[in-house]
Order: structure tokens, then sequence, then C-alpha cells
């Protein structure tokens, strides 16, 4: 080989060389890392369902496990027969109570009369 080859060779082993002790070095300080951050998830997952630590340790209750993904929908079912609660009629009714208002209950301003105001039953 040619002397330019040899130093270009040597050059280049040099600065892989380099290189490598880089990427050693960051490897230790990512594995420092790793290993502080899985005590710290260890110590933080610990709880009295794990460990021996007092149920009154425990920071908030565990969330609760869903039974499944169930195929009923919330509420009445189809098919079921629907329960209501018949009106009263105006000969069932006693008494009634007018309620009104002095001032607006959001700002507190004057109210206006109004002739077609709807009755509230």
């Amino acid at each position: 080989m040619t002397y330019q080859k040899e130093q270009f060779y040597i050059q280049r082993i040099a600065e892989l060389e380099k290189q490598v002790a880089e990427l050693i070095k960051v490897n230790v300080e990512l594995a420092a890392q790793v290993a502080q951050l899985t005590d710290k998830v260890a110590k933080i997952s610990k709880n009295s369902s794990n460990s021996s630590k007092p149920p009154s340790s425990d920071i908030a209750k565990p969330p609760r496990k869903k039974k499944g993904n169930g195929s009923r929908n919330i509420g009445g079912q189809p098919g079921h027969t629907k329960h209501e609660r018949t009106p009263f009629t105006t000969d069932e009714i006693d008494d009634f109570h007018p309620h009104t208002l002095a001032a607006c209950p959001d700002c507190g301003g004057k109210l206006k009369e109004v002739e077609n105001a709807g009755k509230v039953v």
C-alpha cells in the first residue's frame, strides 16, 4: 500500500475510535438514567395491593376495572314497556301559587311586564 492510503486509514481509524468512545460514554449515561427511572417507577407503582404498605398510605383509589364490553345500552332496553306517570287533570289540582321575580336573577336588573307571558304548569 502507498503511504497516503496508510495515513488515510490511520486517520479514519482514529476518528472512528473517537466516535466509539463518545457513544460508549452516552450509552453509560443513558443506562444510569434508565436505572434511576426504573427505581422511580417501582416506588411510584407501589400501593397496598402489591406491597406491605398499609391501605391508608395509598394516594388515591385505583380505577375500577370494567366488567367487559357489554352489549346492553344504558337506560331502558329495546322492547321494555315504558313506565310513565300520568299528568294531573285540572280537576285534581287544588291550589295554584303564583311566583314572581322582583329583579333579574342573572344581572339584578329591572323586569318588564309582558302581555302574553307563557304559563308554566
